[in-house]
């Protein structure tokens, strides 16, 4: 029985099909090409801690993060790591990523010498990647002769260690011929720092579309992020290339009740009962994940049969049509998982919001607790403060 903290809304996780998903990774790019693992957002709101003791297991060390309080939560739990803020981070915060030994993103000249001499005030070396911007129109330095005198400038400060240089691809699915442009930009901007003596560890453009499709922009190092979810933001499953979705959301009724034919459903009375209709509640709603857009778009899973969500979508609640299914309360509902011999996956849910899977998994509520499971057995819980219960 699971200890709810308020309400009977969670998450499952499945850490059997995330390690299924990075062993695919792996073995796609090959044992010359690193794989950093992109866990930002807390790994798109699954839980970067569990989920990358799994890859560290798998033997994958590097690992991406959009903030230093990212990078901290995860230097917290492993120590040897390497991690790489992919964004912009302010100055004032240097000093403790550099006692933290986090890899920080430049892209100007001034922000180096800033951070060069707080290293060395510190007595450390500051590891860095340089961002560059082959047509994302985002962060970056831009192709210029500037940028590479300034690049070579970094290359010459004391207390910086320049390890990589990284880009990101626009639209890799949509736009093969863009995609192609930003890589040549890429690389060509590389090759001419080469010949002004700046080489680099790990040169690193490839995303999880990248990474499926285009094994040719591998280079040193590839950046993984949806796809280690079993999800791949396009119109390719992950079925065909034996991913797994790694997610379940459910929650227990909390509520039955009969309701006449006539009568409404919800805020503004957006749903009139066609006939005599018995009405389930579920305890989570638009501040959990589901935006008002999906009401009366979406089913759930009530004991294995599909039921219409019905009325607008509330902030903490959700009615559904449960008429013709045989239901108490207290009975578990599956929202985006299987239950019998059906199933509602994420991109179901897309179909109706407008939105890509990545979009949507991120914008799930802290307060859903996640529990996690290997081999069927409940081993992790993640509750709403984000302490860790390790169950042995």
């Amino acid at each position: 029985m699971k200890d709810f903290l308020t309400r009977p809304a969670w998450i499952e996780i499945d850490l059997d099909k995330f390690e299924n998903n990075m062993k695919i990774i792996k073995d796609k790019v090959g044992e010359k090409t690193e794989v950093m693992s992109v866990v930002k957002s807390d790994a798109y709101r699954l839980g970067a801690l569990p989920l990358s003791q799994v890859s560290l297991d798998l033997g994958i060390n590097y690992y991406a993060v959009a903030t230093l309080s990212e990078a901290l939560s995860l230097r917290k739990k492993f120590d040897e790591v390497n991690i790489l803020i992919l964004g912009y981070t302010p100055r004032h915060l240097y000093e403790d990523a550099i006692k933290n030994h986090i890899t920080l993103t430049i892209y100007s000249l001034n922000d180096a010498l800033v951070l060069n001499e707080l290293a060395g005030n510190l007595k450390e070396e500051a590891k860095i990647h340089i961002a560059f911007d082959s047509g994302m129109s985002r962060i970056g330095f831009m192709p210029s002769d500037e940028a590479k005198k300034e690049i070579s400038e970094i290359f010459k400060l004391e207390k910086i260690n320049v390890e990589g240089i990284f880009s990101h691809f626009a639209a890799c699915e949509t736009d093969p011929e863009f995609t192609e442009r930003q890589f040549k930009t890429f690389t060509n901007f590389i090759d001419e720092l080469s010949e002004l003596g700046c080489r680099f560890k790990f040169r690193h453009i490839a995303n999880s579309h990248s990474v499926l499709f285009h094994d040719e922009y591998d280079l040193d190092m590839v950046r993984p992020g949806i796809i280690q979810f079993g999800y791949t933001d396009s119109d390719h499953l992950p079925e065909e290339f034996g991913l797994e979705e790694i997610l379940s959301l459910k929650a227990q009724i909390s509520s039955i009740r009969e309701v006449k034919k006539g009568e409404t459903v919800g805020y503004e009375r957006f749903y009139k009962c066609p006939r005599d209709t018995k009405v389930v509640t579920l305890p989570l709603g638009y501040a959990d994940a589901f935006p008002r857009i999906l009401s009366e778009k979406i089913e759930v899973l009530i004991n294995g049969k599909r039921c219409k969500q019905i009325g607008l979508i509330c902030m903490d609640q959700m009615m559904v049509d449960a008429t013709d299914v045989d239901c108490k309360i207290g009975d578990d509902v599956v929202l985006i998982g299987r239950q019998g011999d059906e199933e509602i996956k994420v991109r179901d849910i897309c179909i109706h919001s407008g939105d890509c899977e990545t979009s949507f998994i991120t914008h799930f509520n802290r307060r859903l607790p996640k529990y996690y499971y290997k081999n069927k057995e409940l081993v992790h819980v993640s509750k709403m403060d984000w302490n860790w219960l390790w169950l042995s």
